[in-house]
């Protein structure tokens, strides 16, 4: 079964442990265990499973942020959650999934005032979980 690598983009450095991954769970959660059927089997690249604010794994910021666009690099979707507009990390990694012409989904569920250039790498723009998880299965694992 061939299958789709989706990276988990999203704030971390603004955010609690608990808000850094909550969501990504959710996602792959609802992907893998959720009643949907699928043709292509879906693997996740979760920047959280690997280098956090509370275990430090790290030597450096340098060696995060290879490590971290290397699995972006290598991923054939970004699902972006928009919790925290201001994240340069996430902008820096949209605007390398663009350049390398690999979809996003953008999740905007507060509705955040979004910086034109985020709207406009983003190739479809979610009010929810939900709606990005059916988008994603339908359009991408099917």
């Amino acid at each position: 079964m061939e299958s789709v690598k989706i990276y988990l983009s999203g704030a971390m450095s603004s955010l609690s442990f608990d808000e850094q991954s909550k969501w990504r769970k959710q996602i792959m959660d609802a992907i893998r265990f959720g009643d949907y059927h699928y043709e292509k089997k879906p693997t996740f690249f979760n920047p959280v499973d690997y280098f956090n604010f509370e275990e430090i794994r790290h030597k450096s910021e340098r060696e995060i942020m290879e490590f971290d666009l290397n699995g972006l690099r290598k991923s054939d979707l970004v699902i972006v959650n928009f919790n925290d507009p201001t994240s340069l990390g996430t902008c820096a990694e949209l605007a390398i999934a663009y350049e390398m012409k690999i979809p996003i989904i953008g999740i905007n569920k507060d509705g955040c005032d979004l910086h034109p250039w985020l709207i406009e790498f983003t190739s479809r723009m979610c009010n929810n979980i939900r709606e990005a998880v059916e988008y994603t299965v339908d359009f991408y694992l099917n």
